[in-house]
């Protein structure tokens, strides 16, 4: 997965292997971050099934290419998430 951001005249380029995104939604479950989290954001977080994300994110590994996020704010900022 490649991770574009364009901010401010800078462009960012930030490589993440699957194994990191799939390692990294199993944190988002741990008390240490649900605690950081609003109480009235927390809920959205609690109906989201992690393991069948992950799961999703290794069949769309057969979709090399596939742009999942295209973001353009007002000020200019980009930022694409591609497969």
């Amino acid at each position: 997965m490649r991770i574009y951001v364009k901010a401010e005249g800078r462009r960012y380029f930030i490589p993440v292997p699957l194994v990191f995104a799939k390692w990294g939604m199993s944190l988002v479950k741990s008390p240490f971050i649900m605690k950081n989290i609003p109480e009235n954001e927390r809920k959205y977080v609690e109906m989201i099934d992690f393991n069948e994300l992950a799961k999703c994110l290794y069949i769309l590994k057969e979709y090399k290419g596939l742009t999942l996020i295209d973001v353009k704010a007002k000020d200019g900022t980009i930022v694409e998430i591609t497969i």
